[in-house]
């Protein structure tokens, strides 16, 4: 089922008006000749159909229905209008970055009559962050049903698994995703968090790195090395702990490296993950004491 479709402005009231008391659509006013209508459709396409029919794109040749444009105001193009309950509640003109469109077509969503997900989710999160991960993981289950195409609750349900230790149940969500939605940027994190983790790891490579840390405190090498092996495991606290002293002995060793390694896993973990608002906090005290 195609969830794009080009109209005429005969069929306004029926594709978008009517339709939109069901399904947000977002309108796309554009011409054959317009360059930035041709860098923007390739975006507009991607996010709609990663929403798999949450949400509906209708797109309008000005040069052909110059009626409807001119009722709409649409004196540049493109023009794109999101249409809610039969009303316009957003608008935007010319090529925008694909996290601003993304940003409206979601707030679109959650604003539907009767829409439950936003509370939800909100619940969700907020069971997350207080570490009742096997709350947070059921409801974000039931949301999935609700919303099967929504990165933002496949990323909440992939943080729950991974703070479960429940690796091979996350990875056998990854690849049931479709390209669209794996394209998601904050999807991608959580794959690339995800490859990062080896349950598998040589545990007397760890033991041998904690006993030459234990006798080598100042090594900072050595704690280091201890800490990519932790968070390997995802033995995140700890991984975390050893890099904050480092920090604080040395925090420009090697590059400032243990401040990068630090902020690379809070931007993959999400900043809701309780490891890493305690590890925020704690490093901020570090830097400004």
């Amino acid at each position: 089922m195609s969830f794009i479709e080009d109209i005429n402005q005969d069929e306004f009231i029926e594709k978008v008006i009517e339709k939109s008391k069901s399904c947000p659509v977002i309108v796309d006013f554009w011409a054959p000749w317009c360059g930035p209508c041709k860098q923007l459709t390739p975006i507009l396409e991607n996010l709609i159909n990663k929403r798999n029919g949450k949400v509906i794109l209708v797109k309008i040749n000005v040069d052909e229905n110059q009626g409807i444009a001119s009722q709409l105001n649409v004196q540049s193009i493109p023009t794109v209008y999101g249409f809610v309950d039969g009303k316009p509640v957003d608008a935007f003109q010319g090529a925008q970055p694909e996290s601003k469109i993304e940003t409206m077509i979601n707030k679109m969503i959650d604003s539907m009559p009767g829409n439950e997900v936003p509370k939800l989710l909100q619940e969700a999160d907020e069971n997350f962050k207080n570490n009742q991960f096997e709350e947070a993981k059921n409801i974000y289950e039931s949301l999935i049903t609700m919303d099967p195409g929504n990165p933002t609750i496949i990323v909440g349900l992939l943080r729950c698994l991974l703070q479960m230790k429940k690796l091979d149940d996350a990875r056998e969500i990854i690849e049931s995703l479709d390209d669209n939605i794996i394209k998601d940027n904050e999807i991608s994190k959580i794959i690339k968090l995800v490859e990062n983790y080896n349950e598998d790891s040589d545990q007397n490579k760890l033991l041998q790195l904690e006993e030459q840390v234990k006798s080598n405190p100042n090594n900072h090498e050595l704690r280091f090395n201890l800490a990519v092996e932790l968070l390997k495991i995802n033995n995140t606290q700890k991984g975390f702990d050893e890099l904050l002293k480092i920090f604080d002995q040395n925090p420009k060793w090697n590059d400032e490296a243990a401040k990068k390694k630090l902020l690379e896993f809070f931007d993959l973990l999400g900043f809701n993950d309780p490891n890493v608002m305690d590890a925020r906090k704690k490093l901020s005290s570090l830097m400004f004491k």
